[in-house]
């Protein structure tokens, strides 16, 4: 695909239609720890919630041909943002604690049926979009994803006090389903028609070149490590209490600062991934990450120490995801035919990443408070780059080149 072709999307484009990730996302990382903190249930216990909420974007892979198959990447983008869309809003209107356990399940529904926006925007990406705009791309989509959580958990958190749960849900439902509407304007190349059975097995075929290719096994490990996670998203909600801030800091840091910050970090961390190495500034950004954790674990655990420490946490955060999804376009190329599958492989190697580091940073919650907690993130973070460096170095796979045709 040449640079100058005039069919492909603008970058700021996926901006939106990330969204409904995002709104899903931050449902997850935010709304469900809230409530599930407010209801009496510990820590400990929602880092398992969180944990089992992982399991949908880590085998996501297997399932993901599915959007590869019959109507065109845009239109399944619409489909599965208003199914989750639909399960979200039900799970709000579940009363805790007494019915935890259908709100945990309608969530994990929604988690894996929407979790597919993701697979449908990296499968359009990686087919219309030449290489030198994969990194801006990648910013604006996390832009999408970070903001739309980060509007999602202000819209819940805010409206909850003073409107019914339906009304809060059917208002979060339009705010993942409008944003889809926009895929509808991408020029989408005709997909040549292929029968199921041979999209899955091309999964099969692509996982065994991935497995083969330098790039690629690099790729996966790159994705597997606890590098640049920003895993304490998801559990900064449930940590209010235990720096005294109040229910309107905490939604006030979770909503629109996060929306905020986080999109500066994403949309910065973006263009800078198109202008060096890209899987260089993800380990930066881990580094970063790192630095962000043993910082807020310094200092006193008061209100003051929270709003500051999470909102630059968030602003890296947004950096971290910028980077990564660049990093996973670069590596894939065009994708072709399977694009959206070979994406999906390794963002579910990034969200086991994000799933089993959260599990361990939580275990630490007991015993030693939420110091524990980002002291351990952060020693895995930097543990994690010193082997990838190392990987990294002794095999010279600090860059992927685009594959032929991209540039």
């Amino acid at each position: 695909m040449s640079d100058d072709n005039p069919k492909h999307p603008p970058p700021w484009l996926f901006g939106l239609t990330g969204i409904p990730y995002g709104v899903c996302s931050g449902f997850v990382a935010t709304t469900m720890p809230f409530f599930a903190r407010k209801a009496g249930i510990s820590i400990e216990d929602i880092g398992w919630y969180v944990t089992a909420l992982f399991f949908p974007p880590v085998v996501q892979f297997l399932y993901a041909p599915i959007v590869d198959i019959g109507p065109k990447r845009k239109h399944w983008l619409i489909l599965v943002a208003a199914i989750g869309a639909l399960c979200l809003a039900a799970a709000l209107t579940m009363p805790l604690p007494s019915r935890v356990n259908a709100f945990f399940a309608l969530t994990f529904v929604g988690q894996t049926i929407s979790g597919l926006v993701g697979s449908c925007n990296g499968g359009l990406m990686a087919t219309t979009l030449p290489d030198r705009l994969r990194g801006a791309a990648a910013g604006w989509l996390n832009l999408g994803n970070l903001t739309g959580g980060a509007l999602g958990a202000w819209l819940t958190l805010g409206m909850a006090e003073r409107f019914s749960p339906l009304t809060v849900g059917l208002a979060l439902a339009v705010l993942m389903t409008a944003p889809a509407l926009m895929s509808l304007t991408v020029d989408e190349p005709e997909r040549v028609a292929r029968p199921a059975k041979e999209i899955f097995l091309t999964l099969w075929r692509d996982v065994a070149r991935v497995a083969r290719a330098r790039s690629g096994w690099t790729g996966i490990l790159f994705c597997l490590s606890p590098v640049g996670t920003a895993a304490m998203l998801n559990y900064f909600a449930g940590l209010g209490p235990d720096y005294h801030a109040s229910d309107k800091t905490v939604g006030f840091i979770n909503g629109p600062v996060n929306g905020l910050v986080t999109g500066v970090g994403s949309l910065v961390g973006g263009y800078v991934c198109d202008k060096t190495n890209r899987r260089a500034m993800y380990l930066l950004s881990g580094g970063l990450t790192a630095l962000a954790g043993l910082g807020m674990a310094t200092m006193p655990m008061t209100p003051m120490t929270y709003a500051i420490g999470v909102s630059v946490y968030l602003l890296i955060a947004g950096f971290c995801y910028a980077a990564f999804s660049a990093v996973v376009l670069e590596t894939i190329g065009k994708g072709g035919a399977a694009a959206s599958t070979q994406y999906a492989l390794f963002v579910s190697a990034g969200n086991c990443a994000i799933a089993y580091v959260g599990w361990i940073d939580t275990r630490f919650h007991h015993s030693h408070g939420p110091r524990g907690l980002l002291n351990v993130d952060a020693a895995l973070n930097l543990a994690g780059i010193v082997a990838l460096s190392v990987l990294f170095t002794v095999f010279g796979a600090w860059k992927q080149k685009p594959q032929e045709g991209d540039a």
